[in-house]
């Protein structure tokens, strides 16, 4: 097979993901696509690689086709398109290279690693430094390798209700001087706020003790300096030394370091160290401590994580999402006067995640900014109907019936199980029809979804029908849930929809 050079496989590699993005939406992206790597691309024929079985099994099954689809409309034609995990032997490699000196900073090899810019971090000569080929090579300082924090993260721009009062109480706990300082686990889906909220602690902390220190890794931080302490001597000591230097330790994305076996182990190592040295130390992930598990997370750091305080945020429902946008809005420098209505449209329509609403509500404000005029429901359809039309992808039976679950303001289990309550009945109905018009699923398989036969999804989905053009909040339900997965629902539609 032909392969393509480092410059062509970087480029590649970059505008496939911003696809991948642009398609699936940065929730979806992040959970399965963020780590793809090209292995070998030849003239017809791909092969992309992710580190973890689960991803590797999750894109064969589901998203490989449309993958496929999309490298061919996108990047150039091929005949075939394989998915496959990256060996432990590569990704050492990957890793070794990435920290290695270079004359000048090189895109990614077949494997697709960006090598680091070693002209901008000159390797220094020091306690953590290890010979290569004659050279002496230093691992970054845990400063350089750290994400700065954004001032416009802050609790003042944080909306608050019964979703995440808790962990926003949690996190200004850390002020009470006489409180102990005990590791706290935030945990939530994607787009619900947890970097916000950990963003606003590192700012909040830094205003009110100038002299302080505060320090906010990603998982990509994370790894980078775990992997360069473990490939260079007493390093592991200088990192711990490096991170006992900060008063406050932010991590985010923790759950993203499923699989990476050392790095995880090194960071329980330093979490200890830091609870030792009573040090405050928030990590936020996606997922309970409990279920760290699943996504390859390890037992240490899972128990490790639950020792500490952990709170978790739930999705916020529109009431929430209204808040955010007006805060937004009002914090914002705009010409134009963008109405409670406008806002009211686009908490309405764009529901899967806080992103992707604050996302909308930017490039509204970015078509009417300097425009003296005032941005009504019809202004900000016209302005956002593109960003409408991108939304494709159609979620899961499993997906489509959480949606239906809480549109109807129900849990999953009352809606798989087999009380008839109207308004329980009611949510399946919307699940099925959304399932059988939305998805084109059989009857078969939503049947199976719901823990019943075919015939029952049949029937199911002609009292549906009926509901939908006679009972407004039916029909307003089955919207909910139909925008909650990505599915194709005309805008003029949804307009028209409200009040």
């Amino acid at each position: 097979m032909k392969t393509l050079n480092a410059t062509e496989a970087g480029d590649r590699l970059s505008l496939f993901h911003e696809t991948l993005r642009r398609n699936f939406g940065e929730p979806t992206f992040k959970a399965w696509f963020s780590d793809l790597q090209i292995d070998e691309a030849g003239d017809d024929a791909v092969t992309l690689s992710t580190e973890s079985d689960l991803r590797r099994d999750r894109i064969d099954q589901q998203f490989k086709l449309e993958l496929m689809q999309l490298w061919c409309d996108n990047i150039y034609k091929i005949k075939r398109l394989l998915i496959v995990k990256r060996p432990a032997l590569m990704k050492s490699a990957a890793r070794i290279a990435a920290l290695a000196p270079a004359p000048e900073a090189a895109r990614a090899t077949s494997l697709g690693v960006i090598k680091g810019d070693f002209k901008k971090h000159p390797p220094a000569q020091d306690e953590g430094a290890e010979r290569t080929g004659g050279k002496e090579v230093s691992p970054p300082k845990i400063e350089e390798i750290a994400t700065r924090l954004d001032p416009r993260m802050t609790f003042e721009g944080f909306a608050v209700d019964g979703t995440n009062e808790i962990a926003v109480q949690a996190v200004r706990q850390i002020f009470d001087e006489s409180a102990p300082r005990d590791l706290l686990y935030i945990h939530g889906v994607p787009g619900v706020g947890k970097s916000h909220l950990l963003q606003a602690a590192g700012n909040a902390w830094m205003q009110r003790y100038p002299e302080g220190r505060c320090l906010y890794l990603t998982h990509n931080n994370v790894q980078n300096g775990c992997v360069a302490a473990l490939l260079s001597t007493n390093a592991t000591l200088k990192l711990q030394r490096d991170m006992l230097a900060n008063d406050l330790i932010l991590v985010d994305d923790v759950h993203l370091l499923g699989g990476k076996v050392k790095t995880m182990g090194e960071l329980v190592n330093l979490i200890t160290a830091l609870k030792s040295a009573g040090r405050q130390v928030i990590v936020a992930g996606e997922l309970a401590p409990a279920n760290l598990l699943k996504q390859g997370v390890s037992s240490r750091l899972a128990d490790r994580l639950a020792e500490g305080l952990a709170v978790g945020i739930e999705r916020g429902g529109e009431i929430l999402r209204r808040a955010v946008l007006r805060k937004n809005r009002d914090g914002g420098d705009l010409r134009c006067t963008i109405t409670d209505e406008a806002l009211d449209l686009i908490a309405r329509l764009f529901s899967s995640s806080m992103r992707e609403c604050i996302g909308a509500f930017k490039q509204l404000a970015l078509v009417y900014r300097d425009q003296p005029v005032t941005v009504g429901p019809a202004e900000a359809l016209a302005a956002l109907k593109s960003r409408l039309g991108d939304r494709k992808r159609a979620g899961t039976l499993e997906e489509t019936l959480a949606a239906a679950a809480a549109a109807f303001g129900i849990s999953l289990e009352e809606i798989k199980g087999k009380t008839q309550p109207q308004r329980i009945v009611r949510a399946r109905h919307a699940f099925v029809y959304v399932a059988r018009t939305s998805l084109c699923e059989s009857y078969p398989r939503i049947g199976r979804t719901l823990g019943r036969d075919h015939t029952t999804a049949m029937s199911s989905m002609e009292r549906a029908e009926a509901l939908i053009v006679r009972d407004k909040a039916f029909a307003e339900g089955v919207q909910r849930i139909r925008i909650e997965i990505g599915a194709d629902l005309p805008a003029e539609k949804l307009l028209a929809a409200k009040g």
